[in-house]
C-alpha cells in the first residue's frame, strides 16, 4: 500500500530585469516521487513585447516537458492547472514567462502529495 503524505510548495520570485523569466519550484529529493494534482500561478505585470506567454512545464533530465501555456496573460490572475502529473527525483516544475517586464514578481503554489520511491514505480 502506498502511503500518501500532504504535499503544499510555493516559489515565489522577483525578477530585476526584463527578459525570458523563469520561475522554479525545488527539485523532488532523491527517494521520494511527487504527485502534482493543482497547480496556480500568478504574475503582477502584463509581459509586453510580440510573443507573450507563460508556459508551465516540467524541468529536468535535459529538457523541458511542456504541460500548459497561457497567451497574453493578464497581471494580477490566477491561473491553474488542474491535472495530476508525477514527478520524479532530480525533476521540478517551473513556468516561463516570455517577454517580462523589470520588476516582475511570480508566484507559483502547487498542492498534491508524495510517496517514498519504491523498486519497480518508475
Amino acid at each position: 500500500m502506498v502511503i500518501k503524505n500532504a504535499l503544499r510548495l510555493r516559489a515565489k520570485e522577483l525578477f530585476a530585469s526584463a527578459a525570458l523569466q523563469t520561475l522554479y519550484s525545488e527539485y523532488v529529493e532523491q527517494g521520494k516521487i511527487y504527485c502534482i494534482q493543482h497547480v496556480a500561478w500568478e504574475i503582477n505585470k502584463v509581459p509586453s513585447g510580440g510573443n507573450t506567454r507563460v508556459r508551465l512545464f516540467i524541468a529536468g533530465h535535459g529538457y523541458n516537458h511542456s504541460l500548459e501555456e497561457q497567451q497574453s496573460p493578464a497581471a494580477d490572475n490566477l491561473y491553474t492547472w488542474n491535472e495530476a502529473v508525477w514527478l520524479i527525483p532530480g525533476e521540478r516544475l517551473a513556468i516561463e514567462i516570455d517577454q517580462a517586464q523589470a520588476a516582475t514578481t511570480a508566484e507559483m503554489i502547487m498542492t498534491g502529495y508524495w510517496t517514498e520511491l519504491k523498486e519497480g514505480m518508475i
